[in-house]
């Protein structure tokens, strides 16, 4: 069927679902600028809502029809309605996209583009900061994860949609943006300016330093991210390091089966998550066996900004005893978003299932604690969290 993913604006969890296109593919080809009313009342009208009744909705359509003085655009009107359906569920995960919105979404993903480096996402009616990429200019100007964005260049995002936000904050590399952001504990907004770069979204990075202690970031769980963390093991391994730090700070998420992998590495045996769905299914997904970093010590370092597969990797060693976590309490989004996408390249990214920690713990509930708290400390010129973890490193190894 494809691949489930954790989104992220992000996010974000994806399944290619081949036979879903297929099997609607037909109903979906014939919905057009001018049969949209016709093919709805026909294909809607008494069917799988159940007894909600459809005909104000069919009123208000004929009224615009029959008397609007413009010229209605009767495919945005259908995304909007279809947008403001889905948004009447009252899940912050689950998302209608409209083509541009779903191309940009996956692009961004894996791909280069001109902008500030930062993963959004609508959370609680609100429009926050999930988490800056490394290195990134919105990172470099201070953009914090669960900043709020209340607007762009003094214009409010009210009514805007997650795909709208994104593209007024991207733009042609040199030029400037300005964000006002809401932060917990600070009660004026502040405006941040930002100067746009081509971004280069880097998946994994590895260094060992002279006391064989390897340091490997995993800034996100894209497409290439299997590949780049296999060749980050060949390296710690050819190096003969003697412990590893696992930093995912600021990692939003990505593809489940890859961060399944990722934990493979490091656990012989056991559980590494569990999906759960609304009719009662459970799928586990657990070890293979086949890791080549199960006798490494380990010290996992998030914050705040991880979320999503990096929960999953983060919650599976720590409950398999196998790694201590060091940093800040996690994001907290545990839940499995399916991307149903449309023949007109519109998509749906629809919550279908939760995931838990092999001790039965919902992410989404409360995340990943760590078992050694350390606070950023943004006075400091120095990676205070990164020293700290290699200090919790160093009494594993027993030095």
């Amino acid at each position: 069927m494809g691949k489930q993913v954790g989104l992220y604006a992000a996010g974000v969890v994806l399944l290619l679902a081949v036979y879903f296109l297929g099997m609607t593919y037909g109903y979906y080809g014939r919905v057009n600028l001018q049969n949209y009313s016709a093919v709805f009342k026909q294909e809607l009208m008494g069917s799988r809502l159940g007894q909600t009744d459809l005909d104000l909705l069919w009123t208000v359509t004929d009224l615009v029809d029959a008397k609007y003085i413009g010229r209605p655009n009767y495919q945005d009107m259908l995304y909007g309605a279809i947008r403001g359906a889905v948004t009447a569920l009252g899940d912050p995960y689950t998302v209608f996209t409209s083509p541009t919105e779903n191309q940009e979404f996956f692009a961004a993903l894996d791909g280069i583009y001109d902008g500030i480096g930062v993963e959004i996402d609508v959370v609680g009616g609100h429009l926050l900061v999930i988490s800056p990429l490394k290195d990134s200019p919105a990172d470099k100007a201070g953009l914090l994860p669960r900043d709020e964005v209340l607007a762009i260049d003094g214009e409010s995002v009210t009514g805007l949609t997650l795909g709208e936000v994104v593209a007024k904050m991207k733009g042609p590399a040199g030029t400037v943006v300005r964000l006002t952001v809401g932060r917990v504990g600070i009660n004026e907004p502040l405006d941040i300016e930002i100067q746009r770069e081509t971004v280069r979204k880097r998946s994994v990075e590895v260094t060992v330093d002279d006391n064989k202690i390897a340091v490997v970031g995993i800034l996100r769980f894209a497409s290439d991210t299997e590949t780049t963390f296999r060749a980050a093991v060949n390296e710690v391994l050819a190096k003969g390091a003697v412990g590893m730090v696992l930093d995912m700070r600021n990692n939003p998420g990505g593809f489940l089966d890859v961060g399944v992998k990722v934990a493979n590495e490091f656990l012989a045996s056991g559980q590494i998550v569990e999906e759960r769905f609304k009719d009662g299914k459970v799928t586990p997904f657990s070890a293979d066996g086949s890791g080549r970093l199960t006798k490494l010590p380990v010290v996992v370092l998030v914050n705040g900004g991880s979320a999503s597969a990096a929960e999953i990797v983060a919650g599976a060693l720590q409950d398999n005893q196998r790694a201590k976590i060091a940093g800040e309490q996690t994001f907290g989004k545990g839940s499995v978003q399916e991307v149903e996408a449309f023949p007109d390249g519109s998509a749906l990214r629809l919550t279908v299932a939760k995931w838990y920690t092999p001790k039965g713990r919902s992410i989404s509930d409360e995340g990943i604690r760590p078992d050694k708290v350390i606070e950023w400390r943004s006075d400091s010129t120095i990676d205070n969290q990164l020293d700290g973890a290699k200090q919790v490193l160093q009494t594993l190894i027993g030095r």
